[in-house]
């Protein structure tokens, strides 16, 4: 956590995406920052593997399997060493001031008993896997950037999570109590796998999580969002 006054600012939002849903959230991003590149992130020390510029989220991730880096501004020159694949960025002289994680969500086994792997196999019970979440985040320093650079820092990271927003829903679940979890969001592909199956979910932490009975809207293109979000400063 960054000291009192720091303006430090951070945004994230604990997200379950299977990869067709993250292709979607990548299209929708590119929609309203067509200037975009995508880092990919690849496991291991540092140096180890290339890392490449790309146009899409859907690229990055496919190349780096666990996450994906959005630079910001859009259309920023990839950093020193970067090796950039398609198209040159938009911008050459721009330096990236803040960057965009998209990690990825992981299916994983949850240790289920004997009997709960025979109750999924004869399509009774929940399934023994477990969902993790992933997330999307950002943060930047406003002394370090400058005015004019947090502004257009702050523009565009409000875009992103507009985008976000239009092509993913409202993740409605509950822990074991009963008690309602927020401010998640889940791909329809996502919510339509758990839904069917009893995935078990996760953020953050090991409490277990389900969806609730309450349904939520389906995304459209003709939604209304607020015209921005306030930056939280940590």
């Amino acid at each position: 956590m960054a000291p009192p006054g720091s303006r430090t600012h951070t945004k994230k939002t604990d997200i379950w995406l299977l990869p067709e849903d993250e292709v979607f959230v990548g299209q929708r991003i590119r929609e309203v920052l067509p200037d975009a590149g995508w880092l990919c992130s690849h496991p291991g020390p540092r140096g180890l593997h290339d890392v490449h510029l790309h146009p899409s989220a859907g690229e990055a991730l496919d190349c780096g399997s666990v996450q994906a880096f959005l630079l910001l501004p859009a259309g920023a020159a990839e950093p020193p060493g970067v090796v950039v694949t398609g198209r040159r960025p938009a911008r050459p002289g721009l330096r990236h001031a803040a960057v965009v994680q998209l990690l990825r969500s992981l299916r994983m086994p949850g240790g289920a008993s004997e009997a709960d792997v025979a109750n999924e196999a004869d399509g009774a019970g929940e399934s023994s896997e477990i969902f993790c979440a992933g997330r999307l985040a950002v943060r930047w320093s406003e002394p370090d950037v400058g005015p004019e650079v947090h502004r257009l820092l702050y523009e565009q990271t409000r875009l992103v999570w507009q985008a976000l927003r239009s092509a993913t829903l409202p993740a409605v679940v509950e822990d074991v109590t009963g008690r309602k979890v927020t401010r998640t969001r889940i791909g329809t592909a996502a919510h339509e796998l758990v839904a069917r199956t009893g995935l078990t979910l996760t953020y953050g932490g090991d409490e277990r999580l389900r969806l609730s009975a309450k349904l939520p809207p389906r995304p459209t293109d003709r939604r209304r969002f607020p015209a921005g979000f306030p930056p939280v400063s940590r």
